[in-house]
């Protein structure tokens, strides 16, 4: 299970398996804080093995390492640095818990659904991170409390939370675990990043 820092308002929790057989996971999940706002970012280093686990490690450093800017710019800017690796699927967002909104930018095999009322779910942008992307756009959503997002790398089948009780939906490590043990591949790594939101 992946540790993070608490933020105000949110409960955020993260789980990731590595390939069987492999000593390091090309999968990796961080979040962090930056003013008011929560920031995370979800990343899938293409294969696995230490190759992979490389390329999603130098993406993390350099996402983080850019405070104050927006999602799409940190992921175009990790782009032209990452062509020494053999590149990554990323999702970076921005959590504004004043306004109540969720930026996403996502490129590659990373997937996401915030599920609220109405279920809204989203994909990455065609591309790899590394490889030269094309203008990246970014998705902006309203949150309500008892909304939870969920992103997850393509190690995992589509998530569904439908069927599951409330009290698993309510806690983010217990969910986390719950996906990747429903969803999760054996074929591949696997990475899952949970956020529930509190009033």
């Amino acid at each position: 299970m992946s540790q993070g820092p608490k933020i105000p308002g949110l409960r955020i929790a993260a789980a990731t398996r590595t390939y069987p057989g492999e000593t390091a996971c090309g999968d990796m999940v961080a979040w962090w804080r930056e003013g008011e706002d929560a920031l995370a970012c979800i990343v899938d280093g293409l294969g696995h093995g230490p190759d992979a686990h490389h390329a999603a490690r130098s993406l993390l450093a350099l996402v983080k390492g850019q405070a104050g800017v927006a999602p799409t710019q940190r992921l175009a800017a990790a782009d032209g640095v990452m062509r020494h690796t053999r590149g990554a699927a990323a999702a970076f967002l921005r959590i504004e818990p004043a306004a109540q909104t969720i930026t996403v930018a996502a490129v590659g095999n990373i997937q996401g659904a915030l599920f609220a009322a109405r279920t809204l779910r989203f994909d990455g942008m065609p591309g790899i991170v590394g490889a030269g992307l094309r203008p990246l756009k970014p998705l902006t959503v309203r949150f309500a409390p008892a909304d939870i997002l969920v992103l997850w790398s393509d190690g995992l089948l589509p998530v569904d939370l439908e069927a599951d009780a409330r009290n698993v939906r309510e806690d983010p490590e217990r969910l986390a675990a719950h996906l990747m043990t429903r969803y999760g591949r054996q074929s591949d790594d696997c990475a899952v990043l949970c956020v529930a939101f509190q009033a």
